[in-house]
């Protein structure tokens, strides 16, 4: 029995790997559009590169290895969708939810106090720096805010996926 990953596997294993960078290239082309568009592009464009792939490959293709090619790149698009959902529209969501959720219109304060189930704009503020605090990445000096190195290297690694997802 052979382990090895067929032909269009192979393929849609390096395609996987190369989709975030895919991604990062279309975030450089204004053209593109939003970040939701470049990441539907960059799926349409992963699908097409596989396809061609599969007829520019040497050798004899065999169903199930196409399929098992077309299951591979589906998990790399959820994976990368998750990591580029959460970054692009997790909190922003939770927001609206919480706006949704009022049934009416709000002023900035009524729509903190209904994300914090009571409360102001304060103590919204005060609700994500304890995250913060809690976290160990940021501390307080001489009554000011500064990111600890941990900090620092969370900040940087969010901003390499979010350029590598194409939302830098």
């Amino acid at each position: 029995m052979n382990m090895l990953p067929g032909p269009a596997q192979a393929a849609a294993i390096g395609l996987s790997i190369a989709f975030p960078l895919l991604l990062l290239g279309y975030a450089r082309i204004a053209a593109t559009g939003g970040s939701g568009r470049r990441f539907r592009l960059g799926c349409v464009s992963l699908v097409v590169l596989f396809a061609v792939a599969c007829i520019a490959l040497p050798g004899e293709r065999h169903i199930d290895d196409v399929i098992g090619g077309l299951l591979l790149l589906a998990t790399a698009m959820m994976f990368c969708y998750i990591l580029f959902s959460l970054l692009a529209w997790g909190f922003t969501l939770t927001l609206l939810t919480a706006l949704v959720k009022t049934g009416r219109p709000l002023t900035l304060e009524q729509w903190a106090a209904a994300y914090m189930q009571g409360g102001d704009l304060g103590a919204f503020a005060h609700n994500r720096l304890k995250l913060l605090f809690g976290s160990g990445l940021v501390v307080t000096e001489d009554a000011k805010l500064a990111p600890t190195p941990k900090g620092v290297a969370v900040a940087h690694l969010v901003k390499l996926v979010r350029l590598s997802t194409g939302l830098g």
